[in-house]
């Protein structure tokens, strides 16, 4: 009894008896090379092209069932390689086919060679000075014929183009010729079919003896998968057999991989109990499977190669047998001990102990067989393909082997550009690019030949470049120190001003205290901004003049701020909560300034980090708010991208949908906990007209009403009631959030035609928000949305014919518009509010911008009421002109600082107590000092 299955690799020649389930193909190629010398058998990697050939026509026309021609055959068979004239003439001489044995068989081969170089007919001239085949035929088997291409793509072999071209027309004048019985079969990977375009001859010779491997039939696996094991002496249960075929389902080109899990099947088999049990599933599946017994195989092996250098050693001889950078198709590389053993920087009988180890008997993952001994020109190869697709390690190791060649290839382009003047030495972050490449790969001359021969003129240009860097930046430190050195000269001579630093000094930390405070400011900002603006419908009310750039200043600021606190990575549990809440405020910015997919990347963090610290704090009933929260407006953004046209990645609105019902279980679980919580029930109902908004716009009526009837019943309480549900600082009023419901609803409505129905429904919405005026008058989003309301009506009543009640409600809208139209006082405040900002900011670089802006601050206070801005920011803008008054006279310019102070006469009534006693001392200062010193010409 014995192992019937080759593994990865064909079957020979020796091994028809255990080749099954391509009898008809065999005959067909008999019949086709009876009729065409050149024979062309093209398929999928791992269809069975060589197997078909080495078991299945060689041994059939040894046989002499190829009728009309003499039984009597010489077989020569080789593959292109890297030289594929030199391995042609090493096929021809065997003694088997017309080669010579003892003292002259060196000789003859050179003789060979050189006669096969010599012109077209080389192959046939070779034949007929050999003498040898009196009656028989000669038949060259050139296997892996897609080798060839790579080899005339090869810029790194002189020539290569021509030898290439050379080695066709030797096998292609061989087949025309009708003197000698010549005849050539190659075998093909289907998808280089088109690469034969490059040679003159190759393509017609193609089509006039072309063979197309088709796929087995499933009884002709069956008897592939049987046939063997009976032969082999053991017996397989018929449901393994049907489990096989289920298995391999249509992924026919996959034989390889299926002889090697039958391979590994038999040999657990073989070691449990084979004299009494029939090969069964529990074999198969202990071994991987199909699927994956190919990649566990090749680990154990890998395994087995010992300690973590001869690992690295593995690793570098697997990339150097693979190729995907020449051809993203992938193909192998078939390479010597020789190279190998320079490729890896290791002896030769280190390299030669790992193959040993991937070919031996049962795994034959490497090439040539176990019972060839290894030398140093004895060429080592995958044994297929399939291999570099099931390898879960090796499909790593090519990926990183075509990155190294590709940054090579790069670094290779980057020396030549450098040497001919067209592009300097690399820097940062080239420069770190190639010199990671070779601290992580560590290549050599002899891995590098294969790409090119450049190896060490690529060495040198990375130390140049490197030897450059370090000189600039030894010049950039040296640059450095000498200007530290004037600093401290310069710091020297100020040090007799010690009172003048002090007092500079003392308002730098005056500054720092009001720059924390501004940040204050934005954060307080930003928050109302995003309160208020809660609703795509509010956002109208931005839009006044001016509004909507100092919005977004606002914002810009709030955003660095939160950015910053988002990045800190605390510990802290607090801390946490509030970096992750910075997310939540980072995607609020974003939205409301229009960034969508930005917005929808800060939710999303969100949602992770809260999630997780929901999970380790369940009691935190915060934290599934916040997590509420996050759902609801990253769904808000998917819709608000969705209508302005702006994708945002794979979203879309089904996305926008998943995240409402997500926020909407967890305010439901929350108000369920507490249902006397008046802000966890108003936020439920806000997420359900959300979504019935989207189900409108899904046309998916029914699930709009049921959502809108939903958030009508849960804000209705709360819109009748005494007290908001929260304060309007941070959460719009239930009446506010009931009545945009209400106007949704009845847009909805009105669109099925029932327009009575959306008149009470308008009417509701502005008895609301009139209401909402009537107690705020100041709040210019309760006039927006009122107008809006009345608008809608009015449009509403005019399609359906009702012209003067729409009159009157347009009307309305327009004198709300109007009254709108007018900039406001406070608007005015917050302008000079962020000039006297800006004037700060940009006070060290440029004083007269700040001195301008912060002219502008205060003449934009002089014209409101003084009541709507804070002592604050006048003790802001007098500390501003106390600065500014100080940098002028430093500077000579007296008449300039007196113009400075005079504005702070007017700035005094308007401080606290305490910082008018601050000012004024500083104002008496200033103004002493304007007694003395030369004025500025």
């Amino acid at each position: 009894m014995f192992n019937p299955f080759p593994g990865l690799r064909p079957f020979e020649a020796d091994e028809d008896h255990l080749f099954f389930g391509r009898e008809k193909e065999i005959d067909e190629l008999l019949r086709r090379l009876r009729l065409c010398r050149f024979l062309s058998i093209i398929g999928t990697s791992g269809s069975g092209k060589s197997s078909l050939v080495r078991s299945g026509l060689i041994p059939s026309l040894y046989g002499g069932f190829m009728v009309n021609t003499s039984p009597s055959w010489r077989i020569a068979i080789m593959r292109p390689g890297e030289d594929p004239v030199r391995h042609l003439a090493a096929a021809l001489n065997s003694p088997d086919v017309i080669g010579t044995t003892g003292e002259l068989e060196g000789t003859n081969s050179v003789l060979l060679e050189a006669t096969l170089q010599r012109g077209t007919r080389g192959l046939v001239e070779a034949v007929r000075q050999a003498r040898a085949l009196s009656g028989d035929n000669l038949l060259i088997v050139v296997d892996q014929f897609e080798e060839l291409f790579r080899f005339r793509r090869n810029a790194q072999l002189e020539n290569s183009r021509n030898e290439a071209a050379a080695f066709v027309k030797l096998l292609l004048e061989a087949t025309r010729q009708e003197e000698i019985p010549i005849y050539v079969v190659i075998t093909m990977r289907s998808d280089f079919i088109g690469d034969c375009m490059d040679f003159v001859g190759l393509p017609e010779a193609v089509n006039s003896g072309s063979y197309l491997v088709p796929r087995m039939s499933r009884d002709e696996l069956r008897s592939a998968i049987t046939g063997p094991v009976a032969v082999g002496g053991g017996n397989i249960a018929q449901r393994l057999v049907l489990r096989l075929l289920n298995d391999l389902g249509d992924d026919y080109d996959q034989l390889p991989i299926l002889q090697h899990a039958l391979m590994r099947t038999w040999d657990h088999w073989a070691q449990r109990s084979p004299s009494t049990d029939a090969i069964d599933i529990e074999d198969y599946e202990a071994i991987g499977t199909f699927r994956h017994a190919l990649s566990i195989h090749a680990e154990e092996a890998y395994e087995e190669t010992g300690s973590d250098d001869a690992k690295r050693i593995t690793e570098r001889i697997f990339k150097a047998l693979t190729d995907t950078f020449s051809d993203n198709r992938g193909i192998r590389r078939p390479t010597s001990v020789e190279d190998l053993t320079g490729i890896c920087e290791t002896s030769e009988t280190e390299v030669i102990r790992i193959v040993e180890i991937f070919r031996r008997p049962g795994r034959s993952f490497l090439m040539p067989p176990a019972d060839t001994s290894l030398e140093q020109q004895s060429i080592v190869d995958l044994s297929h393909e399939s291999l570099m697709r099931c390898w879960a390690r090796l499909v790593g190791w090519t990926a990183q082997e075509k990155v190294s060649a590709e940054i090579y290839d790069r670094l290779s382009d980057a020396t030549l550009w450098c040497e001919e003047g067209r592009a300097g030495l690399w820097r940062n972050p080239e420069l770190e690019v190639g010199q990671k490449w070779v601290r992580e790969n560590r290549p050599t001359a002899a891995w590098a030949r294969r790409y090119n021969s450049n190896f060490v003129q690529v060495m040198n240009f990375l130390d140049r470049s490197e030897a450059e860097r370090q000189r600039l930046s030894d010049e950039s430190k040296r640059e450095r120190q000498k200007k530290l050195r004037q600093t401290q000269w310069a710091a020297g001579i100020l040090g007799s001003l010690l009172l003048i630093a002090l007092f500079l000094a003392y308002f730098a930390l005056r500054q720092t205290r009001r720059a924390e405070e501004n940040l204050r400011w934005a954060q307080k900002a930003v928050d109302e901004s995003l309160s208020s603006a809660g609703s795509e419908q509010a956002r109208e009310a931005s839009d006044v003049p001016g509004m909507e750039e100092f919005r977004k200043k606002l914002l810009d600021k709030a955003q660095t701020f939160y950015s910053l606190l988002a990045q800190k990575n605390s510990t802290d549990l607090d801390l946490r909560i509030q970096e992750a809440e910075a997310h939540s405020r980072l995607g609020d910015i974003n939205r409301l300034t229009g960034r969508y997919k930005e917005a929808a990347q800060e939710y999303n963090e969100a949602i992770i980090r809260l999630t997780d610290l929901a999970k380790q704090h369940p009691d935190r009933n915060d934290l599934r708010q916040a997590l509420g929260y996050a759902h609801n407006w990253l769904g808000e953004t998917i819709r608000g991208a969705w209508e302005n046209n702006s994708a945002v990645d794979a979203y879309g609105p089904p996305d926008a949908e998943k995240e409402y019902s997500e926020a909407i279980r967890l305010q439901e679980d929350l108000r369920n906990e507490q249902p006397e919580n008046a802000v966890y029930q108003q936020e439920l109902a806000r997420t359900y007209y959300n979504r019935g908004i989207i189900h409108f716009r899904l046309k998916d009526v029914q699930n709009a009403q049921l959502d809108f009837r939903k958030a009508i019943t849960l804000l209705e309480p709360l819109g009748s009631s005494s007290s908001p549900a929260a304060d309007a600082d941070t959460n719009p009023d239930p009446a506010q959030d009931l009545a945009r419901v209400y106007n949704d609803y009845a847009i909805m409505v009105s669109s099925m035609g029932q327009t009575k129905e959306a008149q009470a429904l308008y009417e509701k919405a502005i008895t609301l928000a009139e209401q909402l005026v009537k107690k705020r008058p100041e709040n210019r989003e309760y006039k927006m949305e009122l107008a809006k309301y009345y608008s809608a009506e009015a449009r509403m009543l005019a399609f359906a014919g009702q012209l003067r009640p729409a009159e009157i409600q347009s009307q309305r809208a327009l004198e709300l518009v109007e009254q709108l139209a007018v900039p406001t006082p406070s608007l005015s405040t917050k302008m000079a509010e962020a000039l006297e900002l800006r004037a700060e900011l940009v006070q060290s670089q440029d004083p007269g911008e700040a001195k301008a802006l912060t002219d502008r601050a205060f003449d934009l206070l002089n014209k409101v009421d003084t009541n709507s801005a804070s002592s604050t920011l006048y003790m802001n803008i007098g500390a501003n002109y106390i600065e500014l008054a100080s940098y002028k006279l430093q500077n000579g310019d007296r008449a300039g600082a007196a113009a400075v102070l005079s504005h702070l006469d007017e700035i005094l009534p308007h401080l606290s107590a305490d910082d008018q006693k601050e000012i004024t001392e500083h104002y008496q200062n200033l103004r002493r000092r304007l007694q003395t010193g030369p004025t500025k010409h």
